[in-house]
């Protein structure tokens, strides 16, 4: 079940929740920012599972003032951490700075609070009380904050955020954005689902509601004074008073886009940008407005000025839009890598930030002409990661990333992989010999540890989803429409088995030369006992989508897949049991510590174990709500777990009493943390955006 009431981003409410779609591996993201729950999907490929969702439960939630430091005990018993991005890598749907331009604020989805110091070129995350996602963020001055969020929370702290206090409400809608009065800091405001709107007298401390007349979500809201204010939301809603929000006033016909954000560069000036490109400009504090061209059709989500003439406006793909004539010319830049800026500000004309999806934060110093990268590590969704031992592991995914650590994931290193293409998964046979598969028949092959990558020649063209070898020369991959492709001579040459199936197939297991397995869409599994040259179909009578499969050994191994799927088999695949999971939600993953001993992963951040064979099944609750794709189980607390946006986290408590030996590793793989691309001086350009480095200062003569 999709958690409603934790949404990366806010303008995922507009409309209803739609259809989910699952989809093959390759094609597997988190919602984008439509206005219904769509996931992408390979051209040509069916969609094949729809299910609706409840909306909304009709829950009252009483917000307890508490302090974070006995908050923090629950993120605590959560038991991990991010290795990448960093500091972590859920969304940032606000950022903001004090007056003196180093002390700053992000916040975002699962309680996400980041702060710095210094303009942005370290972070540290403080723990709150609300463990659900913020969405709005008003910063007064470097002590004093207030956040708002899902179900009607309102955070304040009077110390820097060293202790955050939750303050009723009286809602339980989602909060958007908050604003407080320039000439008045006691007056402040915030809007939210189904029209939501309430204000405050007293700084943040208490608040009541006011009626807007309207059933749509407001999404942003901007204050001139105590007085006049305007309020924007979903289907073009455009609310203006001039009573201090006693009163508010509907102004109708200018759009049926969404409208996402509004910002005052004056007393009577405001502007606001929504979907499509659109912009709303007003010169008389609402009375009458104008539409202006912004020369692009991508959605916006943000804007701001730092004085009447200069503005900003983020949005989709990395567009940001700057102006220095107070809104009435737009010209695009693009910030490298696409990514998705929710939020935009700016100190002065020339210093700003934005940030948003998978944890990027961005700085610029020249007005947003270039924009660097404040934030650690990549945002490529990885699809699989694989662990020799306890130390080193790779992680691949899009755009041909291949990333490795020795270090058990404290740091990881890009290593090139000399292709753009989706790399789906990766094995090493042994120390030294490993295999990678990818989109468009990519096959890479290493020789030396994974130090180096050599693209391999073979017919394959279709997307190649699993690899599984049995031996450094024979090995097995399989992909979309039912492709199987075999080799017995370390890659020199291949040959296509027929499985009689146009099924996209996700995952392969061999358990011998012989003996192996293969799942994939609407349910197929399939079994060969000798090597591939026949292939069988195990009728389950399912049509969910599986994606992972692993063997413990010869005779048990587990298949997991869309709707909480979980199967096993005690017969090395000829028979499957169905195990109820207790979840409803997509598992992508599935890895083992031994026979009884199972750890599967999946959609929304969800991890569930079993320590007597899936008879009964613990959910692990992590610190984010991205997609997992992978998953690597070494016993203990040694787990790692890869997905949407990049992420990469570690467990730091053990969840099991079984550990898997650690492998002797040759020198060439235990060698200590400088590897092959990683000096400073001369780094490897991964495509990412450019690091910002702190400006140095001065040297006395």
């Amino acid at each position: 079940m999709i958690d409603l009431y934790n949404f990366a981003s806010p303008f995922l409410f507009e409309l209803s929740p739609g259809l989910i779609t699952v989809l093959p591996r390759s094609s597997r993201s988190k919602p984008t920012l439509s206005p219904a729950f769509n996931f992408r999907r390979k051209p040509g490929c069916p969609r094949q599972t729809k299910r609706g969702g409840h909306l909304f439960k009709a829950a009252y939630v009483v917000l307890l003032v508490v302090v974070c430091t006995v908050a923090s005990a629950q993120d605590q018993l959560r038991s991990w951490e991010w290795q990448n991005p960093l500091p972590q890598g859920n969304s940032i749907n606000s950022i903001k700075f004090a007056n003196d331009k180093r002390h700053g604020w992000a916040v975002g989805s699962d309680g996400v609070v980041l702060t710095t110091s210094n303009g942005g070129f370290e972070w540290e995350q403080q723990q709150c009380p609300a463990n659900t996602t913020l969405y709005g963020l008003f910063v007064r001055d470097r002590l004093r904050v207030v956040l708002t969020g899902a179900r009607g929370v309102v955070l304040t702290t009077s110390n820097g955020g060293r202790k955050w206090v939750a303050r009723p409400t009286g809602v339980r809608d989602h909060l958007f954005a908050i604003t407080f009065a320039p000439d008045n800091p006691q007056r402040g405001w915030a809007v939210g689902s189904f029209g939501s709107i309430i204000a405050t007298t007293d700084g943040g401390l208490t608040w009541k509601t006011q009626t807007s007349h309207t059933s749509s979500h407001l999404f942003s809201v901007a204050f001139a004074n105590a007085k006049n204010g305007i309020a924007v939301g979903a289907k073009g809603t455009l609310l203006v008073t001039t009573t201090g929000g006693a009163e508010w006033r509907a102004e109708s016909g200018l759009s049926d886009s969404v409208l996402t954000s509004v910002h005052f560069a004056s007393a009577r000036r405001a502007t606001v940008v929504g979907y499509r490109g659109s912009i709303l400009q007003t010169g008389d504090g609402g009375e009458t407005w104008t539409s202006v061209s912004s020369l692009v059709t991508t959605d916006l989500f943000s804007v701001f000025f730092s004085d009447e003439l200069h503005g900003w406006a983020a949005g989709d793909s990395g567009v940001v839009l700057t102006t220095g004539d107070g809104g009435n010319i737009w010209l695009p830049v693009n910030v490298r890598t696409s990514p998705r800026l929710g939020t935009v500000f700016f100190a002065d004309e020339s210093l700003g930030w934005a940030a948003g999806a998978d944890g990027l934060v961005v700085r610029t110093d020249d007005g947003g002409l270039s924009w660097r990268r404040l934030t650690e590590g990549g945002r490529d969704d990885l699809a699989n990661i694989f662990f020799v031992d306890n130390s080193h592991g790779w992680a691949v995914g899009a755009r041909g990333k291949i990333l490795f650590t020795n270090s058990g994931g404290k740091s990881w290193t890009v290593r090139p992989s000399g292709t753009n293409a989706s790399l789906n998964s990766i094995r090493f046979v042994n120390e030294k010999t490993g295999w990678i598969a990818g989109d468009k028949g990519t096959i890479l092959h290493s020789a030396n540890g994974g130090v180096t990558w050599n693209s391999i020649a073979s017919p394959a063209t279709e997307d190649l989803l699993s690899l599984c070898f049995v031996s450094a020369a024979k090995g097995w991959i399989v992909g979309a429409r039912g492709a199987v492709w075999h080799t017995k001579d370390e890659g020199a040459s291949w040959s296509f088995q027929h499985t009689n199936t146009f099924n996209w197939l996700e995952d392969v297991e061999f358990v011998d030369d012989l003996h192996g397995v293969a799942v994939g869409s609407n349910g197929t599994i399939l079994r060969t006992e000798n090597g591939g040259e026949t292939w069988r179909r195990v009728d389950r009578n399912i049509k969910e989508w599986l994606y992972g499969l692993a063997f413990a050994d010869s005779q048990r191994g587990y298949i997991v897949g869309a709707r909480g799927i979980v199967l096993r088999t005690d017969d090395g695949g000829a028979t499957w049991k169905d195990l109820e999971s207790g979840i409803s939600s997509n598992l992508f993953s599935v890895a083992l510590a031994g026979r009884n001993d199972v750890l599967i992963a999946g959609e929304q951040g969800r991890i569930i174990h079993s320590k007597d064979a899936g008879q009964t099944w613990e959910v692990q609750p992590t610190i984010t709500s991205s997609s997992l794709y992978s998953v690597a189980y070494r016993g203990g607390n040694n787990i790692w777990v890869a997905g949407h946006g990049g992420a990469i986290l570690r467990r730091l408590e053990p969840i099991a009493t079984v550990r898997i030996p650690v492998s002797r590793l040759p020198p060439l793989l235990r060698g200590g943390s400088k590897t092959q691309g990683t000096n400073p001086e001369n780094p490897i350009d991964d495509g990412d955006i450019p690091r910002a480095v702190p400006p140095k200062k001065p040297v006395r003569q």
